[in-house]
């Protein structure tokens, strides 16, 4: 990637100051995100901050203190899942790494930790984007294609709601959000990433199918989806790439935001059981889970468990209280 939208404003990043005085002072009180004022006393909260992440550095805005405290604090832990696709990544010898739902490029740093291979990484959400561009232009990454733009299973546009974890608008939602606008109105970095985190904000994205937009691509190694309950839209999307080039799968499902779009954990299930031999991990438990157990659990380092098999993740999905995510992980058949 070249060009200047690619990097971050000239003296706009700043290292973040206090980082080994809040780790040592969490491993001594292990209060987590509630440690977000002390950050943003050491550090503001205008511009961007540059954290550890692996061998990198992971740029997000001082105004996020809460997004930035939890990832200084966790690590590469805050992809918990990371650790069940690294070997798989590391076994690849050819091909492109597909990351849909890039966000600001948190888990398309991790892939290139592990994997030279060419990386195409998809957000639709402007601002994120824009963060997504400054995390591979600050760290040099190579190799890697980002696309602002959604995936689905047609071409077309898209309400996508605006936050540091944005989502398309489901149909039942829309009545109850702000017009949709083009694109917000705002004049700096600051009043973007303000609104971004408020999530208050509306807009249209263009969307595409993975089997339209990847057609040229010689051969998909990996195909990584995290997309807010989006997930059958996706694969739908993709029916033809999965069927042609094989690729890995690490599909993050959401149950709870399945249903908003008319859709189910037992649906994705059956987009990908036919092609695909399946792990099912989920980390912790936060769906429908109590405000106080939700809050001591970002506290404790992630717990993997693995489901011995399809009925047993169906089962923990339904639960109450379940895990918020599921991971399937595929091999190709």
């Amino acid at each position: 990637m070249t060009g200047t939208d690619n990097f971050p404003p000239a003296g706009g990043v700043r290292n973040v100051r206090g980082g080994e005085f809040l780790r040592g002072l969490n491993r001594i009180l292990p209060l987590g995100r509630k440690y977000h004022p002390l950050l943003r006393a050491l550090n503001g909260r205008h511009g961007l901050l540059a954290t550890p992440f692996d061998q990198f550095r992971l740029l997000q805005p001082a105004a996020w203190s809460k997004a930035v405290i939890s990832q200084l604090l966790s690590g590469v832990e805050i992809a918990p899942e990371f650790e069940v696709i690294k070997p798989i990544c590391r076994r690849l010898a050819g091909g492109v790494l597909v990351d849909v739902g890039a966000n600001i490029g948190a888990f398309t740093l991790l892939l290139r930790s592990v994997s030279p291979l060419p990386i195409i990484a998809y957000e639709p959400q402007p601002f994120l984007f824009k963060l997504l561009q400054w995390n591979i232009g600050f760290n040099r990454l190579t190799r890697v294609d980002a696309r602002n733009v959604a995936c689905g299973s047609r071409r077309g546009e898209v309400a996508f709601s605006i936050g540091i974890n944005g989502s398309i608008v489901c149909e039942s939602a829309k009545a109850r959000k702000k017009p949709v606008s083009a694109s917000p109105t705002v004049s700096n970095l600051d009043d973007e990433a303000e609104m971004t985190r408020s999530g208050d904000a509306v807009v249209n994205v263009p969307v595409t199918t993975l089997d339209e937009d990847l057609a040229d691509v010689p051969s998909v190694a990996l195909l990584k989806i995290d997309c807010e309950g989006f997930e059958c839209d996706v694969l739908q999307g993709a029916a033809g790439i999965i069927k042609r080039h094989c690729p890995q799968l690490a599909l993050e499902v959401h149950p709870t935001q399945l249903e908003n779009f008319g859709h189910s954990t037992e649906k994705v299930l059956d987009l990908v059981a036919r092609d695909y031999d399946l792990e099912f991990w989920y980390f912790q438990i936060g769906r429908h889970a109590s405000k106080l157990s939700r809050s001591l659990a970002k506290f404790r380092r992630p717990n993997a468990h693995r489901c011995a098999d399809a009925a047993e993740m169906l089962a923990a999905a339904k639960s109450t209280p379940g895990p918020a995510q599921i991971y399937f992980i595929g091999k190709p058949r």
